[in-house]
C-alpha cells in the first residue's frame, strides 16, 4: 500500500491536484489506511491558518441554502373519501352492534353456553386416568 506524504495531503487540501481520478485515489485511500488518515489531519492543522474563516457561520448558512435547488412539494389536498373517515367505522359498527340484539344472535349465544355447560361429560383428564386404569388392570392380568 502505498503511503502519502504530509506535503502531497497539503497539496490535496489546497486543491493543486485538478485530476479528479486522483483526488478519488486520496480519498479512497483515507478510507483504508490510518496512517495517512494521521497525516491528513496533521496537514489540515498545518494549514489551518491558511484556509478560510467563516466569520458568521448562519449568514454562511443561509447563503448556501440559497444555493440549493429545491422542488416544489405538491399542493393537492388529498380528501378521504367517506367511509374512510372514523366517525363511519364508529356508526357502522354501532348498527350492527343493533341489528345483532334485535335479531337476538346474542341471547342464542347465551343458550348455546349454557346447553354446553349442562353436559356432564367427564374432563380429558379423567378420561386419561381411566383409560391408563384400564391399561394397568390388564397388565395385572397378564402377569398373572
Amino acid at each position: 500500500m502505498k503511503h502519502y506524504s504530509l506535503t502531497e495531503w497539503q497539496d490535496y487540501i489546497n486543491g493543486n491536484l485538478l485530476d479528479d481520478e486522483v483526488r478519488n485515489e486520496y480519498e479512497q485511500h483515507l478510507y483504508s489506511c490510518d496512517d495517512c488518515l494521521e497525516s491528513y489531519m496533521s496537514a489540515i492543522e498545518s494549514l489551518e491558518t491558511d484556509l478560510p474563516t467563516i466569520t458568521e457561520p448562519s449568514l454562511y448558512t443561509d447563503e448556501l441554502m440559497k444555493k440549493i435547488p429545491f422542488k416544489e412539494a405538491d399542493k393537492t389536498i388529498y380528501r378521504r373519501k367517506w367511509y374512510e373517515d372514523k366517525v363511519f367505522h364508529y356508526l357502522l359498527a354501532t348498527a350492527m352492534t343493533f341489528l345483532l340484539m334485535l335479531t337476538g344472535v346474542f341471547s342464542e349465544l347465551t343458550n348455546v353456553s349454557s346447553k354446553f355447560e349442562q353436559k356432564t361429560q367427564p374432563s380429558f383428564t379423567e378420561q386419561v386416568l381411566t383409560f391408563l386404569d384400564k391399561v394397568e388392570k390388564i397388565e395385572e392380568k397378564e402377569k398373572k
